[in-house]
């Protein structure tokens, strides 16, 4: 007879083939951040492990002129992955992915957003000043500017 118990989704993971990729993107990640601690920051910022396979760990970059960054360290970290992580190392590929550049770029217009602009009491009571001595029109923008102050205290 079978049994028809529930079994925890991690048995079901580890004992078929998907717990097999699940193992293999867990080598590749922790293989991925041994990299990155071994490139320059700029660098290791712009590349991630693609895949290791018989001896040769295949690197992908945004753009060439990463890759080409990237291929000037190639002997440093081939002799640093050999010495701590990978003895069996042979070689190390680069090859350029544009969705990479791609998704750089769109988190770099995330982390540009704009936070909300203050301005200081002083900086008001300043405008005020400023305000009593020029025209009228010029004056209602200082004002207004200067009214941004209480907003930002609220």
């Amino acid at each position: 007879m079978r049994d028809h118990r529930p079994k925890s989704t991690l048995d079901l993971l580890e004992n078929n083939a998907s717990g097999q990729v699940r193992q293999r993107a867990l080598a590749l990640a922790k293989l991925n951040e041994q990299i990155k601690d071994l490139l320059p920051a700029q660098s290791a910022k712009h590349c991630r492990v693609a895949n290791y396979r018989d001896g040769t760990l295949i690197l992908e970059c945004g753009s060439s002129s990463w890759a080409t960054r990237l291929n000037y360290d190639r002997q440093m970290l081939l002799s640093a992955l050999r010495r701590e992580a990978l003895p069996t190392l042979s070689t190390i590929e680069i090859k350029v992915n544009p969705d990479l550049a791609k998704s750089d770029i769109r988190i770099a217009a995330e982390k540009k957003k704009a936070e909300p602009r203050t301005l200081s009491p002083i900086a008001a009571e300043y405008l005020k000043a400023v305000a009593e001595m020029v025209p009228d029109k010029l004056k209602k923008r200082l004002e207004a500017i200067a009214a941004l102050s209480n907003k930002g205290e609220q």
